[in-house]
């Protein structure tokens, strides 16, 4: 499942840090579509940094869009920056 982050306790999961004046993070998002279809068990939080600067400055992301998977509310590992579908699928099948 694909939710937009509101601002509650971190869930484990795939956290896309996103910006929505930025036109590379709107052009993402089919990617994050395909992920969601390809990792059915893996739940998807979509966080609008314009929204939560605060969010963005304690997970310091500094390249939007960034992707954070997190587990018992820790980072497990990061992927800053703009990669294709083919480097996203792959790096999360490494930590799967």
């Amino acid at each position: 499942m694909i939710y937009e982050y509101n601002g509650s306790n971190l869930a484990d999961g795939l956290y896309y840090f996103y910006a929505s004046w930025n036109s590379r993070c709107n052009v993402l998002a089919d990617r994050i579509s395909r992920l969601n279809l390809e990792f059915k068990n893996l739940t998807i939080y979509k966080v609008n940094t314009t929204k939560y600067p605060q969010m963005k400055k304690d997970f310091k992301i500094n390249k939007i869009p960034s992707y954070l998977l997190i587990q018992n509310q820790q980072v497990v590992t990061r992927k800053d920056g703009n990669f294709d579908y083919i480097t996203l699928k792959k790096w999360l099948n490494e930590r799967s």
